[in-house]
C-alpha cells in the first residue's frame, strides 16, 4: 500500500478580537486520511479549539473515532478528509489578579482527547475530586504548566490551583517500544492512552470479534483506540 502523505493547507485567518489585550485567530486546515490510512496535520500550539466544518470524503469523519485533536495537530484515519476550523487563542499579556490561589476549575478529557485549560500564572495544582471513571494520574492524564492544567485519556476532575509561576511541566513521555492490550469492552469505543507515538501494529488479536486497521482499530497522536469487541495486543513506536 502507499504510504500515507500528510495534506494540510491553510486558508486566510480572520481576526476576531475578543478585547483589548487578547484575541482569537481562526484558520482552516484541510486535513486528509489517505488510503484508509493514520494522518497528522500539525495546528499552532496555541488552539483552544477544533470544528469539523465540511466532510470531503466518502468515509464519515466521527470525531473521536475518525479524526481528533490535540495542541499539536489534528489527527485522521479510516478515510476521513475534511475542512477543519481552528481557533487559536492569544492569551492576556497582564497576569490575572492577585487571589487566584485556592481558585477551583474543571478540567475534561473528552472522548478520550487531550485538553488544555487555560488559567493564567500557576505554581501547580491538586487533584480534589475526580468526577471520571477514566483515571486521573499526574504525569500521565493530567498536568501543570505555567498557564493552566492539561488533561488525557478520559480524565475529568476538578483541581485546586497554586499561585505564582510555575515550570512548564511536560506532556506524557511516550511509551517505551513495546507491547499494550487495548479492549472495546461489550463492543464500545475505547481510547488506551500511550504517550506521544508515531504509530503501533497489531501483534495478537485476542477477541474474536475482527480487529482491523482503520475499522475497528487506529492509532491517534497519544494512543490506540478500538472499536467494535476488538481486544488485541499492539507494539508502540515512540516518538
Amino acid at each position: 500500500m502507499t504510504p500515507a502523505r500528510l495534506l494540510a493547507t491553510t486558508a486566510a485567518a480572520a481576526l476576531l478580537v475578543l478585547g483589548a489585550n487578547s484575541a482569537a485567530a481562526q484558520n482552516v486546515v484541510q486535513c486528509e486520511s489517505r488510503d484508509y490510512q493514520y494522518q497528522f496535520c500539525p495546528i499552532p500550539a496555541n488552539t483552544s479549539r477544533v470544528v469539523l466544518l465540511e466532510q470531503r470524503s466518502r468515509s464519515a469523519c466521527i470525531e473521536g473515532r475518525s479524526w481528533g485533536w490535540d495542541r499539536r495537530g489534528i489527527w485522521g484515519s479510516g478515510g476521513c478528509e475534511g475542512g477543519f476550523d481552528v481557533v487559536a487563542y492569544a492569551p492576556p499579556a497582564y497576569a490575572p489578579p492577585a487571589g487566584a490561589a485556592g481558585q477551583v476549575i474543571t478540567c475534561e478529557s473528552r472522548n478520550y482527547q487531550q485538553n488544555f485549560c487555560q488559567t493564567g500564572p500557576i505554581a501547580g495544582a491538586t487533584v480534589i475530586r475526580q468526577r471520571s471513571q477514566a483515571p486521573c494520574i499526574q504525569g500521565q492524564t493530567w498536568g501543570v504548566e505555567r498557564d493552566g492544567v492539561w488533561v488525557t485519556g478520559g480524565c475529568e476532575a476538578d483541581f485546586q490551583l497554586q499561585g505564582g509561576y510555575a515550570a512548564a511541566a511536560p506532556l506524557p513521555a511516550p511509551v517505551r517500544p513495546g507491547l499494550i492490550v487495548c479492549e472495546s469492552r461489550n463492543y464500545q469505543y475505547a481510547a488506551c492512552p500511550t504517550g506521544r507515538i508515531r504509530g503501533a501494529q497489531l501483534v495478537r488479536q485476542i477477541s474474536q470479534a475482527a480487529c482491523i486497521e482503520g475499522t475497528t482499530w487506529g492509532v491517534h497522536p497519544d494512543g490506540i483506540w478500538v472499536d467494535r469487541g476488538c481486544e488485541g495486543e499492539f507494539e508502540v513506536y515512540a516518538r
